[in-house]
Protein backbone atom coordinates (compact mmCIF):
# COMPACT_ATOMS: atom_id res chain seq x y z
CA UNK A 1 0.00 0.00 0.00
CA UNK A 2 2.96 2.51 0.60
CA UNK A 3 4.53 1.68 -2.14
CA UNK A 4 1.45 2.50 -4.32
CA UNK A 5 0.68 5.92 -2.74
CA UNK A 6 4.61 6.73 -3.16
CA UNK A 7 4.66 5.80 -6.80
CA UNK A 8 1.27 7.85 -7.34
CA UNK A 9 2.98 10.49 -5.97
CA UNK A 10 5.72 10.54 -8.35
CA UNK A 11 3.52 10.36 -10.81
CA UNK A 12 1.75 13.79 -9.81
CA UNK A 13 4.98 15.10 -9.12
CA UNK A 14 6.34 14.09 -12.75
CA UNK A 15 3.13 15.68 -13.86
CA UNK A 16 3.40 19.05 -13.59
CA UNK A 17 5.03 20.87 -15.70
CA UNK A 18 5.23 25.17 -17.04
CA UNK A 19 3.00 25.59 -20.07
CA UNK A 20 2.81 28.21 -22.22
CA UNK A 21 -0.19 29.55 -24.20
CA UNK A 22 -2.91 32.49 -24.54
CA UNK A 23 -4.35 30.35 -21.73
CA UNK A 24 -1.57 29.64 -19.53
CA UNK A 25 -1.11 27.33 -15.92
CA UNK A 26 0.69 27.49 -12.63
CA UNK A 27 4.50 27.24 -12.02
CA UNK A 28 6.15 24.05 -12.54
CA UNK A 29 7.87 22.29 -9.72
CA UNK A 30 10.34 21.39 -11.97
CA UNK A 31 10.68 23.18 -15.09
CA UNK A 32 11.71 21.22 -18.15
CA UNK A 33 10.86 18.08 -16.73
CA UNK A 34 9.18 15.73 -19.66
CA UNK A 35 5.60 15.56 -19.07
CA UNK A 36 3.99 12.00 -19.37
CA UNK A 37 2.10 11.22 -23.04
CA UNK A 38 -0.53 9.43 -23.28
CA UNK A 39 -1.94 8.18 -26.67
CA UNK A 40 -5.24 8.98 -28.47
CA UNK A 41 -7.15 6.81 -30.64
CA UNK A 42 -6.15 8.32 -33.36
CA UNK A 43 -2.24 7.82 -32.80
CA UNK A 44 -1.25 11.32 -31.43
CA UNK A 45 0.48 12.07 -28.47
CA UNK A 46 -0.91 14.20 -25.69
CA UNK A 47 0.95 15.86 -22.67
CA UNK A 48 -0.59 13.95 -19.37
CA UNK A 49 -0.28 16.53 -16.09
CA UNK A 50 -1.93 16.80 -12.65
CA UNK A 51 -3.12 20.23 -12.04
CA UNK A 52 -4.78 21.71 -9.11
CA UNK A 53 -7.81 24.15 -10.52
CA UNK A 54 -10.89 25.46 -9.25
CA UNK A 55 -14.06 23.78 -10.55
CA UNK A 56 -17.54 23.55 -10.28
CA UNK A 57 -19.22 20.01 -8.35
CA UNK A 58 -23.15 20.57 -10.22
CA UNK A 59 -23.87 16.81 -11.33
CA UNK A 60 -25.87 16.87 -14.54
CA UNK A 61 -29.53 16.90 -13.54
CA UNK A 62 -32.12 15.85 -16.03
CA UNK A 63 -34.86 18.61 -16.83
CA UNK A 64 -38.28 17.21 -18.18
CA UNK A 65 -40.08 19.77 -19.52
CA UNK A 66 -43.43 18.35 -19.28
CA UNK A 67 -42.81 18.90 -15.37
CA UNK A 68 -44.46 21.80 -14.78
CA UNK A 69 -46.42 23.61 -11.85
CA UNK A 70 -49.53 23.42 -13.89
CA UNK A 71 -48.92 19.90 -14.78
CA UNK A 72 -48.51 19.02 -10.75
CA UNK A 73 -52.15 20.87 -10.32
CA UNK A 74 -53.86 19.89 -12.59
CA UNK A 75 -52.26 16.38 -14.21
CA UNK A 76 -49.41 16.09 -17.36
CA UNK A 77 -50.75 17.47 -20.28
CA UNK A 78 -54.10 18.54 -18.93
CA UNK A 79 -56.05 20.90 -21.68
CA UNK A 80 -55.34 24.01 -19.35
CA UNK A 81 -51.70 23.41 -18.79
CA UNK A 82 -51.66 22.93 -22.84
CA UNK A 83 -53.90 25.99 -23.40
CA UNK A 84 -51.76 28.29 -20.83
CA UNK A 85 -48.47 27.30 -22.58
CA UNK A 86 -50.09 27.78 -26.12
CA UNK A 87 -51.91 31.45 -25.42
CA UNK A 88 -49.04 32.29 -22.43
CA UNK A 89 -45.85 31.49 -23.85
CA UNK A 90 -45.57 29.80 -27.58
CA UNK A 91 -48.74 32.25 -29.66
CA UNK A 92 -47.34 35.62 -30.01
CA UNK A 93 -50.94 37.17 -29.84
CA UNK A 94 -51.16 35.19 -26.63
CA UNK A 95 -48.51 36.85 -25.04
CA UNK A 96 -49.20 40.38 -26.32
CA UNK A 97 -52.12 40.06 -24.64
CA UNK A 98 -50.83 39.18 -21.58
CA UNK A 99 -47.82 41.67 -21.43
CA UNK A 100 -50.58 44.69 -22.75
CA UNK A 101 -53.08 43.91 -19.88
CA UNK A 102 -49.67 43.65 -17.53
CA UNK A 103 -48.56 47.38 -18.77
CA UNK A 104 -51.96 48.69 -19.05
CA UNK A 105 -52.25 47.74 -15.34
CA UNK A 106 -49.14 48.68 -13.88
CA UNK A 107 -49.44 52.13 -15.75
CA UNK A 108 -53.08 53.12 -14.57
CA UNK A 109 -51.80 51.60 -11.27
CA UNK A 110 -48.91 54.07 -11.07
CA UNK A 111 -50.49 56.99 -11.93
CA UNK A 112 -53.11 56.56 -9.40
CA UNK A 113 -49.93 55.91 -6.70
CA UNK A 114 -48.52 59.02 -8.29
CA UNK A 115 -52.00 60.58 -7.37
CA UNK A 116 -52.36 61.78 -10.94
CA UNK A 117 -55.57 59.94 -11.37
CA UNK A 118 -58.31 59.57 -9.15
CA UNK A 119 -57.99 56.61 -6.92
CA UNK A 120 -61.14 54.90 -8.43
CA UNK A 121 -58.77 53.79 -11.36
CA UNK A 122 -56.11 51.91 -8.86
CA UNK A 123 -58.41 49.23 -9.34
CA UNK A 124 -57.14 48.53 -12.91
CA UNK A 125 -54.21 46.90 -11.25
CA UNK A 126 -56.14 43.71 -11.50
CA UNK A 127 -54.89 43.66 -14.94
CA UNK A 128 -51.59 42.33 -13.99
CA UNK A 129 -52.41 39.42 -12.41
CA UNK A 130 -52.78 37.37 -14.78
CA UNK A 131 -49.22 37.57 -16.31
CA UNK A 132 -47.61 36.48 -13.15
CA UNK A 133 -49.79 33.71 -12.35
CA UNK A 134 -49.62 32.25 -16.32
CA UNK A 135 -45.69 32.38 -15.42
CA UNK A 136 -45.99 30.43 -12.06
CA UNK A 137 -48.00 27.71 -13.29
CA UNK A 138 -45.74 26.85 -16.35
CA UNK A 139 -42.46 27.00 -14.39
CA UNK A 140 -40.33 23.29 -14.70
CA UNK A 141 -40.79 21.95 -11.30
CA UNK A 142 -37.41 20.15 -11.84
CA UNK A 143 -35.36 23.40 -11.89
CA UNK A 144 -37.53 25.53 -9.29
CA UNK A 145 -36.09 22.69 -6.76
CA UNK A 146 -32.69 24.08 -7.57
CA UNK A 147 -33.81 27.95 -7.46
CA UNK A 148 -34.86 28.10 -4.46
CA UNK A 149 -31.91 26.25 -2.97
CA UNK A 150 -29.58 29.60 -3.76
CA UNK A 151 -29.17 32.32 -1.52
CA UNK A 152 -30.01 34.96 -4.12
CA UNK A 153 -33.54 34.30 -4.31
CA UNK A 154 -34.30 34.92 -0.76
CA UNK A 155 -32.13 38.45 -0.73
CA UNK A 156 -34.28 39.12 -3.52
CA UNK A 157 -37.81 38.26 -1.71
CA UNK A 158 -36.37 40.37 1.34
CA UNK A 159 -35.68 43.43 -0.84
CA UNK A 160 -38.60 43.22 -2.68
CA UNK A 161 -40.87 42.94 0.85
CA UNK A 162 -39.04 45.94 1.92
CA UNK A 163 -40.19 47.66 -1.32
CA UNK A 164 -43.90 46.43 -0.78
CA UNK A 165 -43.36 47.42 2.68
CA UNK A 166 -42.52 50.92 1.81
CA UNK A 167 -45.39 51.55 -1.08
CA UNK A 168 -47.83 50.34 1.39
CA UNK A 169 -46.53 53.08 3.88
CA UNK A 170 -46.05 55.97 1.92
CA UNK A 171 -49.69 55.27 0.42
CA UNK A 172 -50.88 55.85 3.60
CA UNK A 173 -52.82 52.45 3.21
CA UNK A 174 -55.49 53.75 1.49
CA UNK A 175 -56.92 52.54 -1.99
CA UNK A 176 -53.55 52.84 -4.01
CA UNK A 177 -52.37 49.82 -1.77
CA UNK A 178 -54.22 47.98 -4.54
CA UNK A 179 -51.79 48.77 -6.87
CA UNK A 180 -48.96 47.12 -4.23
CA UNK A 181 -50.91 43.85 -3.50
CA UNK A 182 -51.31 42.99 -7.88
CA UNK A 183 -47.56 44.04 -8.32
CA UNK A 184 -46.78 41.56 -5.23
CA UNK A 185 -47.62 38.25 -7.61
CA UNK A 186 -45.14 39.77 -10.32
CA UNK A 187 -42.08 40.14 -7.09
CA UNK A 188 -42.24 36.64 -6.38
CA UNK A 189 -42.46 35.40 -10.09
CA UNK A 190 -39.37 37.56 -10.89
CA UNK A 191 -37.18 35.62 -8.27
CA UNK A 192 -38.45 32.19 -10.36
CA UNK A 193 -37.58 33.67 -13.84
CA UNK A 194 -35.09 30.80 -14.04
CA UNK A 195 -37.39 28.12 -14.11
CA UNK A 196 -38.99 29.73 -17.59
CA UNK A 197 -39.12 27.64 -20.80
CA UNK A 198 -35.61 27.67 -21.39
CA UNK A 199 -36.85 28.69 -25.21
CA UNK A 200 -38.48 31.83 -24.19
CA UNK A 201 -36.62 32.64 -21.02
CA UNK A 202 -33.99 35.74 -22.42
CA UNK A 203 -37.63 37.45 -24.29
CA UNK A 204 -39.36 37.23 -20.95
CA UNK A 205 -36.71 38.41 -18.90
CA UNK A 206 -35.70 41.34 -20.70
CA UNK A 207 -39.51 42.31 -20.59
CA UNK A 208 -40.08 41.67 -17.44
CA UNK A 209 -36.69 42.78 -15.21
CA UNK A 210 -37.08 46.21 -17.54
CA UNK A 211 -40.46 46.47 -16.88
CA UNK A 212 -39.61 46.03 -12.45
CA UNK A 213 -36.47 48.37 -13.01
CA UNK A 214 -38.57 51.12 -14.03
CA UNK A 215 -41.10 50.78 -11.69
CA UNK A 216 -37.89 50.58 -9.17
CA UNK A 217 -37.09 53.91 -10.31
CA UNK A 218 -39.62 55.72 -11.24
CA UNK A 219 -41.14 54.66 -6.99
CA UNK A 220 -37.69 55.99 -5.50
CA UNK A 221 -38.59 59.47 -7.70
CA UNK A 222 -41.86 59.59 -6.24
CA UNK A 223 -40.51 59.27 -2.52
CA UNK A 224 -38.17 61.49 -3.19
CA UNK A 225 -39.44 64.49 -5.30
CA UNK A 226 -42.98 64.43 -4.52
CA UNK A 227 -43.40 63.33 -0.56
CA UNK A 228 -39.74 64.36 0.08
CA UNK A 229 -39.43 61.06 1.94
CA UNK A 230 -35.59 61.51 2.67
CA UNK A 231 -36.05 64.51 4.79
CA UNK A 232 -33.29 67.18 5.25
CA UNK A 233 -29.92 65.24 4.12
CA UNK A 234 -28.17 67.26 6.82
CA UNK A 235 -29.82 65.75 10.11
CA UNK A 236 -27.76 62.23 11.06
CA UNK A 237 -30.97 60.54 11.44
CA UNK A 238 -32.48 61.18 8.08
CA UNK A 239 -28.63 60.40 6.85
CA UNK A 240 -28.84 57.15 8.72
CA UNK A 241 -32.42 56.37 6.30
CA UNK A 242 -30.58 57.61 3.23
CA UNK A 243 -28.01 55.33 3.37
CA UNK A 244 -29.49 52.30 4.31
CA UNK A 245 -32.86 53.13 1.79
CA UNK A 246 -30.67 53.68 -1.00
CA UNK A 247 -28.47 50.39 -0.26
CA UNK A 248 -31.43 48.38 -0.27
CA UNK A 249 -32.74 49.78 -3.61
CA UNK A 250 -29.73 49.73 -5.33
CA UNK A 251 -29.19 46.59 -4.45
CA UNK A 252 -32.69 45.05 -6.04
CA UNK A 253 -31.91 47.36 -8.90
CA UNK A 254 -28.55 45.44 -9.41
CA UNK A 255 -30.65 42.15 -9.39
CA UNK A 256 -32.93 43.24 -12.16
CA UNK A 257 -29.79 44.66 -14.14
CA UNK A 258 -28.00 41.47 -13.94
CA UNK A 259 -31.33 39.72 -15.18
CA UNK A 260 -31.08 41.93 -18.01
CA UNK A 261 -27.57 41.57 -18.72
CA UNK A 262 -27.81 37.75 -18.64
CA UNK A 263 -30.89 37.62 -21.09
CA UNK A 264 -28.89 39.97 -23.53
CA UNK A 265 -25.68 38.55 -23.82
CA UNK A 266 -25.84 35.48 -22.23
CA UNK A 267 -29.13 33.98 -22.91
CA UNK A 268 -28.96 30.30 -22.65
CA UNK A 269 -27.25 30.82 -18.90
CA UNK A 270 -29.54 30.80 -15.43
CA UNK A 271 -29.12 33.47 -12.86
CA UNK A 272 -30.13 32.13 -9.78
CA UNK A 273 -29.11 29.02 -10.21
CA UNK A 274 -25.41 28.20 -9.00
CA UNK A 275 -23.30 25.07 -8.30
CA UNK A 276 -20.59 24.81 -5.81
CA UNK A 277 -17.32 25.54 -6.47
CA UNK A 278 -14.50 24.10 -5.37
CA UNK A 279 -10.22 22.88 -5.57
CA UNK A 280 -9.03 19.87 -6.36
CA UNK A 281 -5.96 17.93 -8.54
CA UNK A 282 -7.11 16.59 -11.94
CA UNK A 283 -5.75 14.60 -14.43
CA UNK A 284 -5.86 16.33 -17.73
CA UNK A 285 -4.13 16.10 -21.35
CA UNK A 286 -3.16 18.78 -22.70
CA UNK A 287 -4.00 19.88 -26.64
CA UNK A 288 -2.77 22.48 -28.75
CA UNK A 289 -4.50 24.58 -31.58
CA UNK A 290 -3.56 27.45 -34.07
CA UNK A 291 -6.21 30.29 -33.36
CA UNK A 292 -7.69 32.37 -36.04
CA UNK A 293 -3.61 34.95 -35.84
CA UNK A 294 -2.24 31.49 -36.65
CA UNK A 295 -0.69 31.17 -32.63
CA UNK A 296 -0.53 28.06 -31.85
CA UNK A 297 -2.46 27.35 -27.92
CA UNK A 298 -3.00 24.99 -25.35
CA UNK A 299 -5.80 23.96 -24.04
CA UNK A 300 -6.83 20.50 -21.62
CA UNK A 301 -9.47 18.42 -21.40
CA UNK A 302 -10.38 16.88 -18.02
CA UNK A 303 -9.52 12.75 -17.93
CA UNK A 304 -12.26 10.62 -16.66
CA UNK A 305 -14.74 12.63 -14.94
CA UNK A 306 -18.04 13.23 -17.10
CA UNK A 307 -19.60 15.60 -14.72
CA UNK A 308 -17.60 18.20 -15.37
CA UNK A 309 -16.90 20.45 -18.20
CA UNK A 310 -13.82 18.90 -20.14
CA UNK A 311 -12.23 21.89 -21.35
CA UNK A 312 -10.04 23.29 -19.09
CA UNK A 313 -8.31 26.79 -18.76
CA UNK A 314 -5.30 27.36 -18.95
CA UNK A 315 -3.07 30.00 -16.42
CA UNK A 316 -0.61 32.01 -18.92
CA UNK A 317 3.35 31.61 -18.97
CA UNK A 318 3.52 27.88 -19.09
CA UNK A 319 5.48 25.83 -21.51
CA UNK A 320 4.88 21.94 -22.52
CA UNK A 321 7.98 19.56 -22.32
CA UNK A 322 7.10 16.36 -23.43
CA UNK A 323 8.95 13.64 -25.16
CA UNK A 324 6.87 11.85 -27.23
CA UNK A 325 9.30 8.58 -27.70
CA UNK A 326 7.93 7.12 -24.80
CA UNK A 327 4.30 6.78 -26.35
Amino acid sequence: MSSMKQDKKEKEDDCIVSMHSSWGLSTPSSPGVPAPVVATARGESEPLLTLRMIYSDMQPIEVRTSHTVAALLLGPGSRAENFMFDNGVKQTNGVAVLWGLWYFGAILGGLVVAQLLPKSFVWASLLMLPLPIVTVALLSTDLLAEVVYGLDLYIIYILQFALFVDGIFYCNADHRIVFWVCYLPTMVASGLVDAYPAKYRAFFAKLFFSASLVILIIWNCLMYFKWNAFGTTFKLSNISFNLHHVSDQATLGVFYCRHLYVSTFRADYFVMIKSDVLTGHQEIAVHSKKTAEGKDISYGVIQDDPHRASSVRMQPDRVIEHDISKV
